[in-house]
């Protein structure tokens, strides 16, 4: 359903700043007054991450802030803030990232009024290790603050303020048996969208040969609790060069094994893997925006660089069955 831009990639390692030298990915997206403004994943040669901050006019040249809008300052953000997703609720827009100490990844949020002065509220869930990828809704419903979060299984979490927030137990949200693309694990993608049949959910989907494909879900306008459909195959998957082959962070041994090897190891310990099929596949969309009747979302390709695609919103609901 997803035409990608022929600019792609739009976003790639900026070898000037040693904060984002390595790898930029898994940008968050907001859209408004006709500017397009991305919150993307960089990470330096050190393997830590920080949030970094892009603007454009037409959403695929971007014009990039050359220090991050967020970084590492407390102990379990020691290793970095990943994967930020932003959504704009009433004046005050709200950013969940991951924050990850090198054993442990926890869901953490901040806010804004402006979009380039940030305040961090800490951990999400103060009893929840563990947890991560959270998307608020970008509206109120009833007169709660919703969330969607969560990988293994997608969860909703419910709050007064936004900032103090209550899970629900029970997963919205599993995977499904082999015969599907979401098989192994699910995760949750970019911040609901509200359409004319319900809030629509892009999420990723995992097999047992770790492809990140996406799906989607729509729930009920009134209780998000309520699955009306679920697709059942992918709308979107790794193909083209630029999101098969990279340094992906899942691939075997991990970050620890390969922050240790020189530009030369890494790239054939990625060729010997490659060789014995066992390099994950990973598009990874953490930005949606609605432009019109055009969504446009923004990935991580193979954890590597920062890709746009783009997708009818007709075509996307006239799949809803």
């Amino acid at each position: 359903m997803f035409q990608r831009s022929k600019n792609n990639p739009i976003l790639k390692p900026n070898e000037t700043n040693s904060w984002e030298d390595f790898k930029v990915y898994n940008p968050g997206a907001v859209y408004e007054n006709n500017v397009f403004h991305l919150f993307y994943r960089a990470r330096g040669t050190n393997w830590v991450s920080s949030i970094g901050y892009a603007t454009s006019r037409d959403g695929e040249i971007f014009e990039r802030f050359q220090k991050p809008v967020l970084k590492p300052e407390q102990p379990y953000e020691s290793n970095g803030l990943e994967d930020p997703r932003v959504v704009k609720v009433g004046d005050t827009y709200f950013m969940t990232y991951t924050a990850f100490d090198g054993k442990v990844a926890r869901l953490c949020i901040a806010t804004s009024r402006d979009l380039r002065n940030w305040e961090k509220h800490g951990k999400v869930f103060q009893s929840w290790d563990w947890c991560k990828a959270g998307a608020l809704f970008p509206e109120m419903i009833g007169d709660q603050y919703w969330m969607l979060f969560g990988d293994r299984n997608i969860w909703l979490a419910h709050s007064n303020d936004g900032l103090e927030w209550q899970p629900i137990q029970n997963p919205l949200l599993s995977s499904r048996q082999e015969k599907y693309f979401d098989d192994y694990f699910v995760e949750m993608g970019p911040p609901p969208i509200k359409t004319k049949k319900g809030w629509l959910v892009f999420y990723h989907g995992v097999n047992r040969k770790n492809v990140y494909r996406l799906g989607f879900l729509v729930l009920d306008y009134n209780d998000p609790t309520k699955i009306v459909f679920r697709v059942s195959g992918t709308i979107f998957e790794p193909q083209e060069p630029y999101e098969l082959i990279g340094v992906v962070d899942i691939l075997p041994g991990g970050w620890k094994a390969m922050e240790k090897m020189s530009k030369q190891e890494l790239q054939q310990f990625i060729t010997k893997n490659e060789s014995k099929g066992k390099m994950p596949r990973v598009v990874f969309v953490c930005g949606a925006v609605l432009v019109g009747e055009q969504i446009r979302i923004y990935y991580g390709a193979s954890d590597m660089v920062v890709c746009t695609a783009t997708a009818d919103l007709d075509d996307i609901l006239n799949a809803i069955r």
